[in-house]
Formats: C-alpha cells, structure tokens, sequence
C-alpha cells in the first residue's frame, strides 16, 4: 500500500493490517436508498413539512411494505443534527444533513428514539439498516457542542487534511487530528450501540484517505455488516485526490482501490457513466458485467440516487438536484438490469415508492435471490450475438440462473426458464 499523504497528523498512527472486520456484507445483498432530497428543508416547505409524523416515523410505517421490495439493507440519510440554510431567489434548502453541525441524533428526520424504533422494526423484518456518514466538513458557523475553534488543528484550515477539501476547505474537518477522530469514533459508537446501526455509506470519500474508514471500522465497539463509498470523481488530474496519488488516471482502478484499500464496496459510476447513455449495448462496460470477479463482488449499482436524480417536487427546492438523472425512457431497463445482474443493487426511494417501479424492482430482486444470484456471481455476454445487451447470470455454484434481455434478438434460454418480468418491446428476465 501507498504511503499516506504526508498531510496526516504524524501524532497519531494507523494501523494499516488487514482488517478482519466484514463490511461487504453476505454477497446476496440489495440495498434501498430510504431518502431524497426534498423531504426536509430549513425553512421549510419541503415534502414532509407541516405534517406531524417524522421521516423515521414514516419508515417506520412502511417496514412490511420495505421487506416485500426485497431489500436486505436499509441506508439512511445523515443522522445528525443540520440546521444549515442556502437561498437562491424563490429556491431555498438546508438541513438534509450533508452540512451537519454537531453529533446530535435529533435531527430533522427525526429524534434518536425514533431512529432506535426504526431500526429495531427493520430488524424485526430481517433487515440491516446502515446510514449515511459525512466524516469530510461540518457547518463550523453553527456548532453548539464539540466546539474546534477555526481555524485550527482540528480543521484542514489551520491544521491539515488526508484528502481533497470540500468546496473552498472552510468547514473540511482534519480526521488525522486525534480530536477530531475520537470523537467520530464515539459517535459511530453511539449509533451502533445505542440504535442499532450496522453499517455506513461514506460521503466524498476521495476527501479523506482510505485508512481513515478503515480505522473507524476497525475501533468501533460493534462489527459493522456493510460498507460502502462514493467515489464520484471525474478529475483525474487533482494532486490532493489520495486516489488519484495512489492509482493514477484510470477512474476503474481508483474506485476498485478505495473499495479495496477501505475493505468496503464502492458505487458503480462506470455503469451509471452507461446508463446515462440510454444504449443497452453499453450496460456490460461498467464493474456490475465486468470480467474480473473482484469488481462484481465490489460494485454497488444505482440508476439515480438523491444527488443524480429527481425528488418528488416541493415548493423549497423544485425537483431537488438532478445532478445527473437517467433518461426516463431508459429507467425502467437500467432497473431490470441492476437487480439481475451482478454487484449489489442500490434502488433509489422515489423511484419505487413515488414513481411506480415498485412490482417490477420485487419481481427481479425476487427471483434473484430465489436463484442465487450473488454480488460476484458470473455471466455469460450474448451482446456480440444478439444486439442490445443479453446475457445468462450464474449462482454462486456456477449454474446458469438469470437470463436478461434489453434490446436485443435475444428470446430467452428455454428449457427450464419462465419470464419473471418484461416491459414488451424494452426488456424480459427470466429464472431458471
């Protein structure tokens, strides 16, 4: 392994061992993005405001209609208290989490009671819930508790930083500072041990090193079940990337190598890159379809999540980010080959909740876990042959399991196969 940028506090060492800690989960894993962008917002006006009844609440509420989805895992947005506000013209937002300001699980999504009794529910239903963590920036300008004076040790500004600085560097926490890790530590602590949390989903990861994730799995108190970061970074010329330092231009190695380098998994957006192209002949170029085992085994795949996407319409924030939203008219088809295909499926909340994906995401996950299709399973490319894209999944053992269609020739396998779910003229799925 690389050394480590020599930005790190030399006061504190990490130990760079392998982990024995399992963080990708089981390999049969699917996972349910349970936020968007537009649920709660500073001044209000967002998608939950002037109800009575919280967003974990809300949850809460849907847990058998979650576990009919088929997930396995729930990921959740930032826990921690954010009353940051931003306004532009009649658009205004804050408080979605990203700019928290202290370790304080009474947050807008709701209270820390609330969050425990959601957990516990999903639980109950035999699903793990992990939630979003932003270890890079706090809003410096609202801290109550855990007070760091800035500029100083504590900060990039006035003491250091492992990784890229978030927007200008005025609120990028230093991780290397041992302050600022312990009291991380103690608060992922506190999730765990307190409400039940199993997992993280790590914010901006190409804004820390990689060995900051593995010391924080490593020093929590519990065993984590599953890990997973983005890395959505285009620039690969940045000289305060740890990636780019480590692994160069090539965008796959960098995001393979953070999963690896980090023992968690790490978002596909090679295949999101494809998906954007609305080209079913494009799907097999990102990690999900990739000849190498590792890759599959690593990739976690989307078709949008709460940056790239929409969210349902609020008068605060319109349609919410749409950083980077699939074609609608290729929605449909980049799901059905998320939840067949190798690598574990991420399906964004709107997109089965609000926007009537639902019956197909259950119909394949379904069949995918009957058949046993795991995150490294292989395939067999029929692309060359059919058009479009086609191929035959393997379970874990290497028999032939799933077999997929999107605008190909391609009319099945036969035999012992049945359609599981089509879009006539768009996609089929069959199981074996």
């Amino acid at each position: 392994m690389a050394s480590l940028p020599t930005s790190r506090d030399a006061s504190r060492a990490y130990d760079t061992r392998p982990t024995t800690e399992v963080t990708r989960g089981d390999g049969r894993d699917a996972i349910l993005q349970a936020f968007h962008w537009n649920l709660v917002k500073t001044q209000g006006t967002g998608t939950l405001d002037g109800g009575s009844v919280s967003w974990w609440r809300t949850l809460a509420g849907m847990v058998d209609r979650i576990a009919a989805l088929g997930c396995s895992i729930v990921y959740l947005p930032p826990p921690w208290r954010d009353d940051s506000a931003w306004s532009n013209g009649d658009v205004h937002g804050g408080g979605e989490g990203y700019f928290w300001h202290d370790f304080d699980l009474e947050s807008r999504y709701g209270s820390k009671g609330e969050l425990t009794a959601l957990v516990a529910a999903l639980r109950e239903r035999g699903i793990r819930t992990i939630v979003d963590l932003v270890p890079n920036h706090r809003d410096r300008t609202r801290m109550q508790r855990d007070v760091w004076p800035f500029p100083g040790p504590c900060w990039a500004e006035g003491g250091g930083d492992t990784g890229t600085r978030f927007l200008q560097g005025d609120f990028d926490l230093n991780l290397a500072n041992p302050i600022v890790h312990e009291r991380m530590r103690a608060a992922l602590d506190e999730l765990m041990d307190d409400c039940g949390v199993l997992g993280w989903r790590w914010d901006f990861v190409y804004g820390y090193a990689p060995e900051d994730v593995v010391a924080f799995i490593r020093e929590t108190g519990k065993e984590e079940y599953f890990s997973m970061g983005e890395y959505w970074q285009g620039d690969d010329h940045r000289a305060d990337d740890p990636l780019v330092a480590r692994y160069g231009k090539d965008q796959r190695a960098r995001i393979i190598g953070w999963a690896r380098d980090a023992r968690s998994c790490a978002f596909d957006v090679l295949l999101k890159q494809q998906i954007q192209t609305g080209r079913p002949e494009n799907l097999r170029h990102g990690l999900a379809a990739s000849r190498r085992r590792e890759d599959r085994r690593l990739a976690v795949t989307y078709v949008d999540n709460h940056d790239t996407g929409a969210s349902p319409w609020c008068a605060a924030n319109g349609w919410g980010q749409r950083h980077w939203p699939c074609p609608d008219a290729f929605k449909s088809s980049a799901y059905a080959f998320v939840c067949a295909m190798p690598g574990t499926p991420c399906i964004y909340w709107p997109d089965a909740f609000d926007w009537g994906f639902e019956a197909q995401i259950a119909a394949v996950l379904a069949a995918r876990r009957e058949v046993g299709v795991v995150a490294d399973s292989g395939w067999v490319d029929l692309c060359d042959r059919h058009g479009g894209f086609a191929g035959i999944v393997l379970d874990a053992d290497g028999r032939e399991a799933l077999a997929l269609s999107i605008g190909s020739s391609f009319t099945g396998p036969g035999g012992s196969f049945r359609v599981v779910h089509e879009q006539r003229g768009a996609w089929t799925v069959w199981a074996r």
